[in-house]
């Protein structure tokens, strides 16, 4: 059985570093990075074998404001969001950062944290979407 890709999004005020980490865990995964933006104007379609979605917080949430979250960000197996010591209450206001939370695929890490740390949580995100579902009594 072939592994199958991981759909990340990593959301970050700090743009180099968000594009930097994507980036390095698109190449890790051989997966593209595509910026949230290009998502928003071009509307492309999404790429069946995983992706990295970058995108700072706020853009992502004025989109959510509108006419909700695009498909490929609803359903991401996990959402990595990158705070340093600037993290603002407005950060916790975001209404994605809401959704995801409340879905229980946000982790937050620190800009600083090593690629390796962020990889096993990925990882565990996926062994979570491709394990099999517990029997249920009485179902064959």
């Amino acid at each position: 059985m072939m592994a199958a890709a991981p759909r990340v999004v990593v959301i970050g005020a700090d743009e180099g570093g968000r594009i930097a980490r994507a980036a390095r865990l698109a190449g890790h995964y051989g997966i593209p990075r595509l910026p949230a933006v290009d998502l928003l104007t071009r509307r492309q379609p999404l790429p069946a074998d995983g992706y990295v979605v970058d995108g700072a917080p706020q853009l992502l949430d004025r989109v959510a404001g509108t006419g909700g979250l695009l498909p490929a960000l609803a359903f991401a197996d996990l959402v990595v969001l990158l705070h340093g010591a600037e993290r603002s209450g407005a950060d916790e206001a975001c209404r994605v950062l809401r959704y995801y939370e409340a879905r229980g695929v946000l982790l937050a890490f620190p800009p600083d944290a090593p690629d390796d740390d962020i990889v096993v949580a990925i990882d565990a995100a996926l062994r979570g979407r491709l394990a099999d579902p517990p029997e249920r009594p009485g179902r064959p």
